[in-house]
């Protein structure tokens, strides 16, 4: 086990220098997802399930990758300010941070909310209003583990990645083009992934505009991601019994858990925010192209 590290390791600080740089990037997060799957593959050995092995696995992978990312700017691009540069940490003023983050969510309140409130109004939901402690406690792990975790790899880690080697505007287009293709499920039927697709990527648009309008911020990012996430997880399972009837337009693809986001409804909340937020932040994209 200690020979396979070592030559993990070595092929990490390869990986750093490979050309174009674009290789390394694309091979960067499988390459620790199978160094993380190697650390969890002993657990196995004490009974563990491999769905659980799997989960383990998966956090390793992201403590692996969080330790490894102030070396990867730092050899990649010569920058020591890793969490400042990715929007974790500011130079000045850390508790803004706190207000990014409940601004972000109460967008997403605001977003799950006008989808929620029409489905009361009709018989195509049916408000229950009760929510067990362990769903709750699943909804907070939600909105702090998700929001944070997936918010740091695309908006903060592939983002500055991708406006160093290819600018600011089509940084954001190619990030929340892979952040939609990573989360879209092909088994899906062609237009409820096309519709879930066409949501997550602007969704992606949506974030990276926040993060610009909070300073290069993540935490509204994070505050947003983790709301829309830990919010409808609460809907789903304990506020509200949504018909299977309901329209797609409104609840979006999918019958057992549907997906708001890949609605027409979903859709154009979002494009009224992007235009927003892109309104605010027009100067500062055209400064850094």
């Amino acid at each position: 086990m200690n020979i396979i590290f070592k030559i993990l390791k070595n092929i990490y600080y390869r990986l750093l220098f490979f050309r174009p740089k674009f290789i390394s990037l694309v091979i960067f997060i499988p390459f620790l997802y199978l160094f993380g799957w190697l650390l969890a593959t002993p657990i196995l050995l004490f009974g563990v399930s491999k769905e659980s092995v799997s989960l383990i696995g998966t956090i390793f992978t992201f403590l692996i990758f969080i330790f490894s990312l102030p070396k990867w700017f730092e050899i990649r691009w010569g920058l020591k300010n890793t969490w400042i540069l990715v929007g974790i940490k500011k130079i000045d003023r850390n508790r803004d941070l706190i207000f990014y983050f409940l601004m972000g969510f109460l967008l997403s309140l605001i977003l799950i909310s006008l989808i929620v409130i029409p489905l009361i109004r009709t018989e195509w939901g049916y408000w229950i209003g009760e929510i067990s402690p362990d769903i709750f406690a699943n909804a907070i792990i939600l909105i702090i583990g998700v929001g944070f975790a997936e918010e740091l790899i695309f908006r903060g880690w592939l983002l500055e990645e991708l406006k160093k080697q290819f600018g600011l505007k089509k940084a954001i287009i190619t990030q929340s083009l892979i952040f939609s293709i990573v989360h879209i499920g092909f088994d899906l039927p062609f237009w409820e992934m096309l519709s879930i697709l066409t949501g997550l990527f602007l969704l992606g648009i949506l974030l990276s505009l926040i993060r610009l309008k909070n300073k290069n911020s993540l935490w509204g990012c994070i505050g947003l991601h983790g709301g829309l996430v830990g919010l409808w997880f609460i809907t789903n399972n304990g506020l509200l019994d949504i018909s299977k009837d309901s329209p797609k337009w409104l609840v979006g693809p999918g019958t057992i858990n549907p997906n708001p986001l890949g609605g027409i409804v979903g859709i154009s909340l979002i494009i009224i925010f992007c235009c927003f937020y892109l309104l605010s932040v027009k100067k500062k994209i055209r400064s850094f192209n």
